[in-house]
Parts: C-alpha cells; sequence; structure tokens
C-alpha cells in the first residue's frame, strides 16, 4: 500500500463532492468549506473536548508554577524596589528611565526562572499535545491503524513546532528590545514612548502574521504522520514539498483562523471594558470574577477554532493528495 492510497478511507462524502470539483478543474477556496468544518466540528462536542482536556491538562499545572514563580521574583525585588511603583505613563522621561531601570533589575532573575522552567515545559507540553492531538485525530479518523506506535513521532514534532515558536519570540523581544535601546534608553532627547508602542503594536502583528503565514508546515507533518505513517523527516519534507496549491490553501485557512483569534482576543477586551464604568458599584472582587469568566471563554473558543484548523488541514490534505489511480 502506497502512502496516498492509504488516505482513501479518510474521505467524508462532501470532501469527495470537493475533490470531484478539484479534479474538474473548477476553482475551490479554502475557507468555502471552513464553514462546513466548524459546522462539523460544532456537532460532534468530542473533538473540541479531547483538545481542551490535554491543553488544559497542561496549561493549569504551568499557570500556578509560573504564578508561583512570579510571586517569588516580586518578594525578592518588590516594585517599590524596582522603582515601578512610581511609574507614570504622564511622564515619559521618568517613566522610560524607570523601566529601562527595572527592566535591568529584572533580567537577571527572569532569565534564571526562564531556563528552570522553559525546557521542561517544552519537553512536558511535546508529550501531552502530541498525545492529546493524536487521539483529536483519530476521533477525526484521521489516523491509520497502528496509530499508537507513531505517538512518539508526533511528540517529536511536536517539540519542533515548539522550539520553532520559541525562536520566533526570542527574534521578537530582540528586535523591540534593540528599537527601545535606539528611541528611548539612548536618546539624548524625551524619549517617544508612544512610538515606541506603535512600534510595538505593528511588529507584533507582523511577527503574528508571519508566524502564521508558515508555521502550517508545521502543523501539517503531524497529520501525514498519521494518515501516511511517515516518519519525522519524511512527513516535514512532505509538508516543505506539498505543491503550491495545497501550500496556498493551508496557509489560507492558517491566517483566516489567525485572524478569528485576534477578533476573540478584541471581543474579549470588550466584555472586559464594558463594565468598567459600574466599577464602583461592582466592586473589586466581582471584576476579578468577571475577567476570570472571560478568560475562560476565549480559552475555550480558542480552542475549538484550534479543533477547526485541524480539521480543516486534514481535509485539505484528504482532496489534494487523493488516493493513486
Amino acid at each position: 500500500m502506497t502512502h496516498r492510497s492509504a488516505s482513501s478511507g479518510f474521505m467524508q462524502p462532501e470532501d469527495q463532492q470537493e475533490l470531484r470539483a478539484i479534479l474538474a478543474g473548477k476553482p475551490v477556496r479554502a475557507t468555502q468549506s471552513m464553514v462546513g468544518q466548524m459546522s462539523r466540528v460544532w456537532h460532534q462536542p468530542s473533538l473540541t473536548a479531547i483538545e481542551i482536556a490535554w491543553r488544559w491538562l497542561f496549561g493549569i499545572p504551568l499557570y500556578f508554577v509560573l504564578s508561583a514563580r512570579y510571586q517569588a521574583m516580586m518578594a525578592t525585588l518588590t516594585p517599590q524596589a524596582s522603582g515601578l511603583s512610581k511609574f507614570d505613563f504622564q511622564d515619559p522621561w521618568t517613566a522610560a528611565t524607570l523601566l529601562d531601570h527595572a527592566i535591568h533589575l529584572y533580567h537577571p532573575l527572569f532569565m534564571a526562572a526562564f531556563w528552570h522552567i522553559a525546557p521542561l515545559a517544552v519537553l512536558l507540553w511535546a508529550i501531552v499535545s502530541g498525545t492529546g492531538r493524536t487521539l483529536l485525530f483519530v476521533r477525526m479518523r484521521q489516523a491509520l491503524p497502528g496509530w499508537p506506535r507513531r505517538i512518539p513521532v508526533v511528540i517529536v514534532l511536536q517539540a519542533i513546532w515548539a522550539a520553532a515558536l520559541l525562536l520566533v519570540w526570542a527574534l521578537w523581544y530582540n528586535v523591540l528590545a534593540a528599537i527601545a535601546s535606539s528611541m528611548i534608553e539612548r536618546t539624548s532627547v524625551e524619549p517617544d514612548v508612544v512610538t515606541y508602542l506603535i512600534w510595538v503594536i505593528f511588529l507584533s502583528l507582523g511577527f503574528y502574521a508571519g508566524w502564521s503565514t508558515v508555521s502550517w508546515v508545521l502543523r501539517l507533518a503531524p497529520i501525514l504522520v498519521l494518515r501516511e505513517g511517515r516518519s519525522p523527516i519524511s512527513a516535514l519534507g512532505q509538508s516543505l514539498s506539498a505543491g503550491r496549491e495545497l501550500a496556498s490553501k493551508l496557509a489560507e485557512v492558517n491566517l483566516v483562523l489567525c485572524i478569528v483569534r485576534l477578533m476573540l482576543i478584541v471581543l474579549a477586551m470588550v466584555f472586559c471594558a464594558a463594565p468598567l464604568p459600574f466599577s464602583d458599584q461592582l466592586g473589586a472582587d466581582q471584576m476579578q470574577v468577571l475577567y476570570k469568566i472571560v478568560a475562560v471563554l476565549y480559552l475555550l473558543g480558542s480552542d475549538y477554532f484550534h479543533v477547526v484548523r485541524q480539521q480543516s488541514y486534514a481535509a485539505l490534505v484528504g482532496r489534494y493528495r487523493p488516493p493513486a489511480a
């Protein structure tokens, strides 16, 4: 059995219809069927439940670990000792000086915490996410028989994805640090904090869009491992050589769903900001409860769209990598 013939059992009726349209030369946009994929995931809540289970199984303990390390850092170097308690946006020169001083003080503590937590966190994330994603694809009927033997391969690919994401974050941080150094730290005039924040927004969006455009390569590889029984190197090679048409559609799906996640963030911010005029009546405790509810709803929505992305990827692979004749 060839790699491509292995995918013949994965086709859904609507996917077969679109496959016939593709083979007939009719143009089919990647986002045309996304609503259908959203509906399919919505009517199979077990898919989202699997995604939520493995993400929260990893995320909740990590949150408590990070919270404890943050509290320890603040106890070691309090905001009063670092000068952050005097931070005021109304005085940009003083604010920039205090921020620069505080960053230099907190940086060694932050890096020590990072190197203690990050390697183990990446390893655990790869194991949990690799296992969870495999179970998700099995539930989608996107895995060949003998899939348990391929879980370690998926774990390796998830670790590669996490390492690539950390590299992008490091590049983003260093670019912003270089701009801050030239615009705030080493300037002889009053620092332009507003312009710097504009740079932060646009560069952050740029890095986010860039990562969204290319990261589909690493997201596609686990699907090829489970659908076609490939090795990690073979799966990555096939992802890189997926073909212009399939690659463009995978990138389109990835970019659209990343925009959807941005919209979810904006919507969460709106829900958090809407009650602010009534904060005196509600009280600080009720506002904190509201923020936590909004955060949980955002995470649930984000997890749902993660499943939609994987379902869309799997459907596109089935259409553009049809069974060999």
